[in-house]
């Protein structure tokens, strides 16, 4: 008995060295500076270059707190430019150290060498139509041509869709997003379809006229969108998947830029922690005290990441809904800071 209490204690204690090892992207980004974030041309208020160069919207926003967390500072950041059919080949063959952008985490993507650590959007693929149509629901579709990206779930989205209900609509695909919305606003089909959250922003950003064109209410999928990065290294996972929980958690505590440096004085026993005053939640990420205040200070609470890019403080105005924490009866939320 005694000897298989050993064993199993060596076993263990194998697994403990193991999970403290630091992986090799934390040391490769602090060597060089920044942290090489995968970004794609999604439109105004998600993902675009803006008018001095730099990318600015939803998406890069928690590359910038990727960064403030590891280099101290937000503006840390190789945005590297990537496409949809060659963007997870980019995270596999470590041209980026995250991916950024409308990536749904599915069973066959998370088994192919991809790990999603955490998941920043709650969507679900919707349909954009013409105004004048006088097409407002799904079922309107019928025998309709609908444009869609071929190398997305959007596609098998909507042949499941089709198969399933016989609508007898012609599925056009296009290589690239941009294809796709092209071919859509020359006429070349009578619907659009997409990620929602895609579909509202490419509508402000390259629709002749915005107003001609209608988001029907219905999603027939939910797409849940996270980070990507390469399977193999259990510490960056878990840098990228605390990255996000703690704008969670600071929404859910009322900490925000405004107030993190009085609340890291004076604020509660989490607060204090979260943005590193007492405890120490730096070393079991290979992090200094202070990673979540900046991530917090630098770049924001996850509601004004949201609020400034997507949501009532931007021109997308786009509700809350799903993605509003637990507590205002969404889906976000927070594992505890321990």
């Amino acid at each position: 008995m005694r000897g298989m209490l050993a064993v199993v204690a060596a076993g263990l204690t194998l697994v403990a060295a193991s999970a403290a090892q630091a992986g090799p992207t934390l040391d490769e980004v602090v060597a060089r500076g920044s942290v090489r974030c995968g970004v794609n041309e999604l439109g105004r208020a998600l993902s675009t270059l803006g008018p001095e160069g730099q990318w600015i919207g939803f998406y890069p926003e928690f590359c910038r707190a990727i960064a403030a967390a590891t280099t101290g500072d937000k503006e840390n950041v190789d945005f590297v430019m990537v496409s949809t059919a060659d963007r997870f080949g980019a995270v596999r063959e470590g041209a980026v150290d995250v991916l950024s952008e409308a990536s749904t985490h599915t069973l066959t993507r998370d088994a192919q060498g991809l790990e999603f650590p955490s998941i920043v959007f709650h969507d679900g693929q919707g349909f954009l139509v013409y105004a004048k149509d006088g097409i407002k629901s799904v079922d309107q579709l019928k025998g309709k041509r609908v444009c869609v990206q071929g190398t997305a779930t959007s596609d098998d989205n909507l042949r499941d869709l089709n198969k399933t209900k016989a609508m007898g609509m012609e599925v056009m695909t296009f290589t690239t997003i941009e294809g796709a919305y092209s071919a859509f606003f020359s006429r070349q089909c009578e619907a659009m379809s997409t990620d929602a959250l895609i579909l509202g922003s490419m509508r402000l950003s390259l629709a002749p006229n915005p107003a001609d064109y209608i988001l029907l209410d219905e999603r027939i999928s939910n797409e849940p969108i996270g980070m990507v990065i390469a399977d193999g290294d259990a510490q960056w996972a878990a840098i990228v998947r605390w990255v996000v929980n703690v704008m969670f958690r600071a929404e859910e505590l009322g900490v925000n830029q405004a107030n993190a440096d009085a609340l890291r004085a004076n604020g509660s026993v989490e607060a204090r922690m979260l943005l590193g005053a007492d405890g120490d939640l730096g070393p079991a990420l290979g992090l200094d005290s202070a990673w979540a205040y900046r991530v917090i200070k630098q770049v924001g609470n996850y509601g004004e990441v949201f609020d400034r890019t997507i949501g009532s403080g931007s021109e997308f105005n786009l509700p809350r809904g799903r993605n509003a924490l637990v507590k205002d009866g969404g889906l976000l939320w927070a594992p505890p800071l321990r």
